[in-house]
């Protein structure tokens, strides 16, 4: 497995699109919108690919400005879950990030993720939210 950051409109981020549309939005009987879409020439694409250079995780970085980055979009395909590649995808992400002077990281956790990302060092900040119909969590951490 390889970690990777995709260019932005090629057949692998394409690939990328799909695999967030299998994972993230289709159980929800949902697509991706060109809004959700627009603005991703200027985000940072990071992916772990296969053997065969195949997407199976996933990860979007939109700068917030020069020390702060939101994670959004994070998936690992089905077949490749729990087997340590969303860890490897998050951890790697966040080191490339930090070597470009990124200190702060911030994203909203589905319920069902909040473990995940605390384990991670992230930490709750505020209250849960409702977005795209499910529980969120707002979550950041400091390097």
């Amino acid at each position: 497995m390889k970690f990777s950051e995709l260019e932005w409109c090629s057949p692998e981020y394409q690939n990328a699109l799909e695999l967030r549309h299998l994972v993230l939005r289709a159980p929800l009987r949902l697509k991706l919108t060109a809004e959700e879409l627009d603005g991703e020439h200027s985000q940072r694409h990071y992916s772990i690919l296969d053997e065969s250079e195949a997407v199976i995780a996933v990860v979007v970085a939109r700068p917030k400005n020069s020390s702060l980055v939101h994670f959004r979009q994070m998936a690992v395909h089905p077949d490749h879950q729990r087997q340590g590649i969303g860890s490897k995808l998050l951890t790697q992400a966040e080191a490339e990030l930090a070597k470009q002077g990124y200190r702060e990281f911030q994203l909203d956790a589905r319920a069902e993720a909040v473990g995940f990302y605390t384990r991670h060092g992230y930490e709750p900040k505020g209250e849960p939210f409702q977005l795209i119909k499910l529980e969120h969590q707002k979550m950041t951490k400091s390097v």
